[in-house]
């Protein structure tokens, strides 16, 4: 940590206070090193090769029922020359293992991974934008524009609309939409990467434009069938309009015991139904047999997240056609 900066403090000073905030009373904390990220706070300055981030707050995050959690790496920052708001996600070291059925992966989280696919990406508005730099021990810090939106679970959540409704009216532009995202993934796929961490809450739906955007790629598995199961996981939650256990269908439908099979499940998460036709018998069978190719009794399965785009792209454009 250092307490000096090419920018004087009275700059500094000068420049919070410009953007409506309260200047530290005293000489500011101004990091270069942001290997120690849990010592990083609010109203601590984080020095990038000259530009100057102001830190605003702790970035979180919640999953599965879980209160939001915060994550010491992931800060939000104002640029003090611009006032633009970014998010900077710092170096941090992390490998752990998923299960997709009986197959076990290695996850290994990597800035540089996620930087390459920022390069790759840039100017594409169905991924988040940014920038990678070094502090000065040459961590590598990603500077990602900030996005104003909710993500997907939540945005379907607050459509106005019964699941039956929901599917006739708001399913078939929300699924075109999704196609073209999981169609963007090839780009990374043809250029040996990979997204890494396809969920729900990793697609967001920016508030101004409408478009969605794939968020987060700093996880790698150094191949892409993780990524093309993930899509399984996103897809029931775009067509359930949330999550779809067992346990809430039989709930919502005494009648369906005895007729949900375990080959019915996800083989991601096998607590989920994904022959959702069983459930919602108004579903196109063309849709459902894509959600089928995700299931545990399924054995023909997907190679490409192409072919998943394009029958889910056919499904939108014809879902209320004779």
């Amino acid at each position: 940590m250092s307490f000096s900066t090419p920018r004087t403090d009275a700059w500094i000073h000068e420049r919070i206070r410009c953007l409506g905030l309260r200047p530290p009373s005293g000489r500011p904390v101004v990091w270069h090193d942001t290997t120690n990220y849990m010592s990083i706070e609010r109203d601590h300055i984080v020095n990038l090769d000259g530009d100057l981030y102001l830190v605003r707050c702790n970035e979180r995050e919640g999953r599965f029922g879980v209160d939001e959690q915060p994550k010491f790496w992931v800060k939000r920052a104002i640029d003090l020359s611009t006032g633009q708001t970014h998010i900077l996600k710092l170096a941090i070291q992390e490998r752990f293992k998923v299960s997709v059925g009986p197959i076990e992966i290695l996850c290994v989280r990597s800035a540089e991974k996620e930087s390459k696919v920022l390069d790759l990406v840039r100017a594409d508005a169905r991924f988040m934008q940014g920038r990678s730099a070094r502090d000065s021990h040459g961590n590598l810090v990603r500077v990602i524009d900030f996005i104003r939106g909710a993500d997907l679970l939540s945005y379907l959540q607050s459509v106005p609309a019964p699941h039956e409704a929901y599917c006739h009216t708001h399913l078939p532009p929300i699924l075109a939409k999704v196609a073209d995202n999981i169609a963007a993934l090839e780009r990374l796929h043809e250029a040996g990467l990979c997204h890494g961490d396809i969920r729900n809450d990793h697609l967001l739906v920016d508030r101004e434009t409408g478009s969605y955007k794939w968020i987060d790629f700093d996880l790698d598995q150094g191949a892409a069938l993780f990524d093309i199961w993930s899509v399984g996981n996103v897809l029931h939650c775009v067509v359930a309009k949330g999550f779809m256990t067992f346990r809430d269908a039989l709930y919502a439908r005494p009648e369906l015991s005895g007729k949900l099979t375990q080959g019915d499940a996800s083989v991601f998460f096998p607590h989920r139904v994904m022959n959702l036709r069983k459930i919602y018998p108004y579903l196109p069978e063309k849709l459902n047999q894509v959600l089928l190719r995700f299931s545990v009794g399924m054995s023909a399965r997907y190679d490409r997240v192409s072919q998943i785009a394009q029958e889910l792209a056919e499904c939108a454009a014809s879902w209320n056609r004779p």
